[in-house]
């Protein structure tokens, strides 16, 4: 009998109820998967079958539909159901033997822009050296790419798409939220459902009389997941994303593109998480997480635009999952961190985020150009798994190997990831280490050193080997630097254009 003052008791919340087995899994040697996903696999030398393809109980669910329990979405990944239930219900839960957890879903997904402007693809392309790729043809042709978001309004009438469709190349599209809508590029239900529409075209999009171009996936082949309504009073679909990385890992999709993240600043502040649950443990970083290490795709996530919100600051949820490569925001003429691009939290065990480059609207619009950059990569060497793609990005990236939580390892270099997609074995020159003894240090910068146009010049203040404290811009024609070390700053990371220097203070 449930013990709870009767308010409490017929409170319905929402939750993702684990599964502690799989009995069919014992039973069976069945492939539960498609032949495209076993291709895939097979290619990244992954194992075809694994426990989690296995579907979810049918008894199990039979048993919480039977409490009255309303059950909205099944994850086989997870091994478990997204609910919603009453606190007397969850406590009856909680002493079955087959529940193994009972977690409260809470937040809301953010789409992490505002709107972008057409021509802002040019930019960006020039920051990451993205000539490289059209001087020798790559498209990321026959590379599947799943885009997660909000909605694709429009988005075949866009004349920056134009060849995308006319050539069939958007081979897939799934609603998540409302599966009766049926018209996906007609249907609109909030001013959010073009979202999905300027993310593509930042991945793959073209003006041909202009020879402009947007994207760097013009060629690749598209999956389209609408996992989110775009309105605030109906954004708790956490349950979509899973449901969605399902199935695009059925279809043997390599790359997913996601500018979606859970965060704060809602309308109902007991739904928001709190910055410190940004550790990797949600139940959506769960599923990106195993997207990467067991089904070998690649998880392209923005940082999310809270880092100017003092009461936050940090990267939203699934970017904090271990192994997706977390996108970031810089400013185009000093490669410092855009005020509003999340922070990688300094209690994660690992660096976020992964890398960044130019956007002025929001990382929804830096995720689809790195995503565009791993698609070309993969089809320079489509034997790359999941983490040796996401490594060759890094090793690209012009701070590489003295990353920081706030643009990672930078801004990726096409040239160079080129280079380290076909031969990992290539070691380019590391930045210059450097040691201070006493509060100052001093630097002459060397004439060759050019800097307009590339970067700037720029410092991390920092009072770990990676947590920053502050950053500045300098003027570019500064040509002796003169540092009075901070307290508690511990290394500084300073760039002059193309050249680092890594300080430790002694």
């Amino acid at each position: 009998m449930c013990a709870l003052p009767s308010s409490l008791a017929v409170a319905q919340n929402r939750y993702w109820v684990a599964f502690q087995d799989k009995p069919a899994a014992k039973k069976t040697t069945a492939t539960w998967v498609s032949a495209e996903t076993q291709e895939q696999r097979q290619q990244q030398g992954l194992p075809v079958s694994q426990f989690s393809d296995v579907p979810v109980h049918q008894a199990y669910l039979n048993g919480l539909i039977s409490e009255g329990i309303q059950v909205s979405a099944v994850s086989k990944w997870l091994n478990a159901a997204a609910v919603t239930a009453t606190t007397c219900q969850v406590e009856a839960l909680r002493q079955k033997c087959f529940i193994k957890e009972v977690s409260p879903i809470s937040g809301y997904f953010q789409a992490t822009s505002a709107s972008a402007k057409k021509d802002e693809g040019a930019p960006v392309l020039h920051q990451i050296n993205a000539q490289q790729f059209r001087e020798k043809g790559l498209t990321g042709k026959g590379v599947k790419i799943g885009v997660i978001d909000v909605g694709f309004y429009e988005a075949n009438k866009q004349p920056s798409l134009k060849k995308l469709f006319n050539q069939d190349l958007v081979r897939g599209y799934k609603d998540f939220v409302n599966s009766a809508a049926g018209k996906p590029y007609t249907y609109k239900e909030s001013f959010l459902d073009n979202h999905g529409t300027m993310v593509l075209e930042c991945l793959a999009g073209y003006y041909p009389k202009q020879n402009l171009q947007l994207g760097l996936a013009t060629e690749a082949e598209y999956y389209l997941a609408r996992t989110d309504h775009g309105s605030r009073e109906n954004r708790l679909e956490e349950e979509h994303f899973v449901r969605a990385l399902e199935w695009l890992d059925s279809l043997g999709v390599r790359l997913v593109n996601s500018s979606l993240g859970y965060g704060t600043g809602f309308d109902n502040p007991i739904e928001n998480y709190r910055p410190e649950q940004m550790d990797g443990n949600s139940f959506i970083a769960r599923a990106a997480q195993m997207a990467v290490q067991e089904k070998g795709m690649c998880m392209v996530i923005s940082a999310g635009n809270d880092g100017a919100k003092k009461s936050w600051q940090v990267l939203n949820t699934p970017a904090d999952a271990l192994g997706v490569l977390t996108v970031g925001a810089t400013d185009y003429n000093a490669w410092i961190k855009q005020g509003y691009s999340g922070i990688g939290p300094s209690f994660l065990p690992f660096l976020k985020p992964d890398v960044a480059c130019f956007s002025a609207f929001g990382t929804s619009f830096t995720t689809p150009i790195i995503t565009g950059l791993a698609a070309c990569l993969l089809q320079v060497n489509p034997n790359l798994s999941a983490q040796q793609l996401t490594r060759v990005i890094q090793r690209s990236s012009h701070l590489y190997p003295y990353g920081n939580n706030y643009i990672g390892y930078g801004v990726p270099n096409a040239e160079r990831a080129i280079q380290l997609a076909q031969d990992s074995t290539i070691v380019f020159p590391a930045p210059t280490v450097m040691k201070a003894s006493g509060d100052q240090f001093s630097f002459k910068r060397p004439k060759e050193w050019q800097v307009a146009g590339k970067g700037g010049i720029v410092l991390f203040r920092k009072k770990s080997a990676t947590q920053v404290i502050t950053q500045q811009r300098l003027s570019v024609r500064t040509s002796i630097l003169l540092l009075k070390r901070m307290t508690s700053e511990t290394h500084t990371t300073i760039q002059f254009g193309e050249n680092v220097l890594e300080v430790v203070w002694e």
